[in-house]
């Protein structure tokens, strides 16, 4: 028996223990868990549903169902090809975003063996992965692959929404899995530092003077989805000093023309998960809704969030340029970035990426395309 297989074996009686008594007494089981390995020298992690993963020997062949996360894996440092499986909805925000030419070879990466939120595991199976990173929302997933002696790392939205906070967790684990806590460092710093700065700008702002923002998550002439507390948009509106309109919802809910008339937004942002444009507001073509009263329409401050390494509204490895992007079309007479320089050095800085003018102007100026491939995901964003 060789001694990968003796890891999985251990991953796998250990997945059956916490599973016996639950995560509600799962403490003091993942403590002995932890004590144990650390006897064996075993690495290990702790993933986003408490539970303990043994790292296996070699990681050499990775699969994401986790839509965001080949963005955050790319800070790390580590070879691309690793990733031989990712769920479509992330090709396809490759496939509409600089990813795409920056990492080709991941619009080839196998997405067959994951419809919506259901693994096939014949087909997953078929990839020979060592390691797999799922949605830890998903526990359907977790059993198929706990059954097939897989080792499973599970993560999700860390602190109510907190993209930045949980974009740092995420590279934490991979920095451990991959031995890369070095090149993690440096970017989790520069987005303590944004966030710093921002805050000391926005803190002399009254709660009644600050802006009154709202983000439309998933919209049609069918559906109008707000995010409330809970969600990345109150995060992203609230830590840049704005007053997210839409604040008593609890996470997202859909709401009528009505409210957002009572609301009356200064500013709205509009998510890649849905293909409004600005300019389907400004025009005010959307069937029975009329958006020509809201003030944003009216000033022209209707604005759809970049698609970078992936989109910008939920946690992605560019989360510290979101928080400046939000920051500046908010506040613009008290943030002056340069985001065309800002998005270059970036880039340059943490990817090792060259962008030309034209790779700029794409990042900060998304498309309806960029929303494909996610309508049918409700958890995992």
């Amino acid at each position: 028996m060789t001694k990968e297989v003796k890891l999985k074996i251990i991953a796998v009686a250990m997945f059956t223990v916490l599973s016996i008594f639950g995560l509600t007494g799962c403490n003091q089981n993942q403590k002995k868990s932890e004590e144990s390995l650390a006897q064996q020298s075993q690495e290990f992690v702790v993933d986003q549903n408490g539970r303990v993963v043994v790292i296996p020997e070699k990681v050499d062949r990775v699969i994401m169902t986790a839509l965001p996360l080949p963005s955050a894996y790319v800070l790390t440092g580590e070879p691309v090809d690793k990733i031989v499986g990712m769920h479509p909805g992330a090709q396809g925000a490759i496939a509409h975003s600089i990813m795409g030419k920056m990492h080709p070879e991941l619009l080839g990466v196998e997405t067959s063996f994951i419809e919506g939120t259901e693994l096939n595991i014949e087909q997953l199976l078929k990839l020979k992965p060592d390691l797999v990173f799922y949605w830890g929302s998903y526990q359907n997933q977790h059993k198929q692959l706990e059954k097939a002696g897989i080792p499973a790392i599970g993560v999700k939205t860390q602190g109510d929404g907190d993209a930045l906070y949980t974009l740092e967790t995420w590279l934490e684990i991979m920095g451990k899995v991959f031995g890369r806590d070095g090149e993690i460092k440096e970017v989790i710093t520069y987005g303590h530092n944004v966030l710093q700065e921002i805050k000391e700008k926005t803190s002399d702002i009254k709660e009644e003077e600050r802006v009154k923002s709202l983000v439309l998550f998933r919209h049609s002439d069918k559906e109008i989805t707000v995010p409330g507390v809970g969600h990345y948009g109150q995060f992203w509106i609230e830590t840049t000093g704005g007053y997210n309109v839409a604040r008593e919802i609890n996470v997202t809910a859909s709401v009528n023309m009505e409210e957002i008339y009572k609301w009356n937004p200064e500013v709205i942002f509009i998510s890649t998960f849905t293909e409004t444009m600005p300019e389907d507001l400004y025009a005010n073509n959307i069937e029975g809704q009329d958006w020509s009263k809201i003030a944003a329409v009216k000033n022209k401050r209707v604005y759809k969030i970049p698609v970078g390494v992936y989109r910008w509204y939920p946690p992605s490895g560019d989360a510290p340029l979101m928080l400046k992007w939000m920051a500046q079309h908010q506040y613009p007479e008290k943030f002056n970035y340069d985001m065309e320089q800002e998005v270059k050095d970036y880039y340059q800085r943490f990817y090792n990426y060259q962008l030309t003018d034209q790779e700029i102007n794409s990042i900060l100026c998304a498309t309806k395309e960029a929303a494909q491939g996610t309508k049918e995901l409700s958890k995992q964003k």
